[in-house]
């Protein structure tokens, strides 16, 4: 009987403590009587404000970031009429002077030694014509380039014609140069034309 005790105590104990599981379980909105807590009254408010308060951040980012595209698309407008128009004094300017040496060479062909002028004398007209295509060219800041024999090639500033050699210490080595180059400070406006060595293992 002893042991049959025991299981009824077990029973009753398990019994106990569903019912005290379910005490614990009740829903607290049975108790609910509809009235607001100020607490949270203010805590609504609080969450409005700080709302509102991002919204015209947010207003204020989007408005500099408005703001500072019209300032990036003036600016870029400002220098495109900026470059066109160093271009279009550039090209004033170059006209003009190529205007004077086609002066200068009328004046030698319409004159009335151009019938008696000597191969001596044609041939220094050319060098005065040449030294002034020269001058205009450094006063544009053009200068032109050419590359000794043995130096290096380089792709930035020649273009190449390929020779082929057995010695492989002539390999992209420059043999000759065949037409001079022109740069105009770090630009290259037209690469010098070189024959470069190429190494062939045959």
């Amino acid at each position: 009987m002893a042991g049959m005790g025991n299981i009824f105590s077990k029973d009753k104990e398990k019994d106990v403590q569903q019912e005290d599981f379910e005490e614990i379980n009740y829903d607290p909105s049975e108790n609910y009587d509809g009235e607001c807590n100020p607490e949270d009254d203010e805590l609504f408010v609080i969450l409005d404000e700080i709302q509102a308060h991002d919204q015209l951040v947010e207003q204020m980012i989007r408005n500099q970031i408005e703001k500072k595209d019209g300032m990036i698309d003036k600016l870029h407008k400002e220098l495109e009429f900026y470059k066109q128009g160093e271009a279009d004094r550039f090209a004033d300017q170059l006209m003009k002077e190529m205007i004077k040496i086609r002066k200068d060479m009328a004046r030698i062909i319409l004159s009335e030694k151009w019938e008696d002028m000597t191969f001596e004398d044609i041939q220094r007209e050319y060098e005065y014509i040449y030294e002034d295509l020269t001058d205009l060219l450094e006063r544009q800041g053009i200068d032109p380039y050419q590359t000794e024999p043995g130096e290096a090639f380089s792709a930035s500033i020649h273009q190449a014609k390929i020779e082929k050699t057995e010695d492989p210490s002539l390999d992209k080595k420059i043999k000759e140069s065949l037409e001079e180059g022109y740069r105009k400070g770090d630009k290259i406006l037209q690469p010098e034309k070189v024959v470069v060595y190429q190494y062939n293992k045959n």
